[in-house]
């Protein structure tokens, strides 16, 4: 491998969306390294190791080799990042450092684990709640089974995969349910879980920074807001790499301003608690604005 090798790892967010079996937190990394004769090198990091691995130092000081593989998974109950990097695969560029483009986006999650198929192909068994999640905010229990989503007949889980990705984050959804001989129903609002595409290459000049976290929102710019649904607190955290005044608001679903706060001497990093305690059940759209970008979460109420 050679410095002038476009050098990518991209990192995919790959979402269960809150079906099939249940996970803890895993994190695994695989590294191969090869010169002209072949494998010269293979381990593999395990845990806390895999989360502060420095992959940008490890492919820059390994960068004389023939071939590098790096491959990998960091999982917890509400993201998973895949983590893929060979140095076989790159286009031709020339630079010293090692940068990154991150791109993330959330997508629809109700927060449920279970069993794939019922014997008697009618719902999905609840194994397992999620905390903070859509699912758990709406009261299902482990021991209920899911026979329809918001109308739709659910026979197994890639049936309820399909109902909930054809949802919007934030919508609320009727749920019904069997225990026993008893059917009723509950209403859910869909949650989010995120995607993360983490590309690193080869540049001029240093971008420093390591995959030591997995957060959803691993990025130069970056909006998260938790827990979501939530019953009162709202914490945010937001990233930029501009200096400039940040603006938060605070708007209910009609777009009308609920709350305007300005920070100044803005140092990268903005974390701060909202208290919708106040306000009615509803969709809330948490925004920041900070020169001419404006980013936006929806969060949604339930007391």
């Amino acid at each position: 491998m050679k410095k002038m090798f476009l050098s990518t790892l991209v990192v995919f967010g790959f979402m269960n969306f809150g079906i099939g079996q249940s996970i803890a937190s895993v994190e695994r990394i695989s590294v191969k390294a090869y010169d002209t004769d072949g494998k010269v090198e293979q381990f593999q990091l395990r845990g806390a190791d895999a989360l502060s691995f420095d992959v940008p130092t490890y492919i820059k000081e390994n960068d004389h080799l023939e071939r590098l593989t790096i491959n990998g998974s960091l999982k917890n109950e509400l993201t998973t990042t895949i983590i893929n990097f060979d140095s076989n695969s790159q286009d031709i560029f020339e630079g010293d450092a090692i940068c990154k483009d991150v791109q993330s986006k959330l997508t629809p999650f109700l927060g449920v684990w279970g069993t794939t198929t019922r014997k008697d192909h009618k719902g999905v068994d609840v194994r397992k709640v999620i905390p903070t999640t859509g699912a758990a905010a709406a009261g299902i229990m482990k021991g209920e089974s899911i026979t329809e989503f918001d109308g739709v007949i659910i026979s197994n889980f890639p049936e309820l995969k399909t109902a909930v990705l054809s949802s919007e984050i934030g919508d609320r959804v009727e749920l019904t349910i069997q225990k026993d001989a008893e059917e009723y129903t509950k209403s859910a609002v869909v949650g989010s879980r995120g995607l993360t595409t983490v590309t690193y290459k080869y540049c001029k000049e240093e971008q420093v920074e390591s995959l030591a976290s997995n957060d959803v929102s691993i990025e130069e710019v970056s909006l998260n807001s938790y827990p979501n649904p939530t019953t009162a607190l709202s914490h945010i955290n937001f990233k930029s790499g501009s200096d400039a005044d940040v603006i938060f608001n605070v708007m209910d679903i009609n777009g009308n301003l609920i709350h305007k706060e300005i920070f100044t001497n803005f140092d990268g990093n903005l974390k701060l608690d909202y208290n919708l305690n106040s306000a009615s059940d509803g969709t809330y759209i948490i925004s920041i604005q900070q020169g001419e970008e404006v980013y936006t979460r929806k969060v949604q109420l339930i007391k």
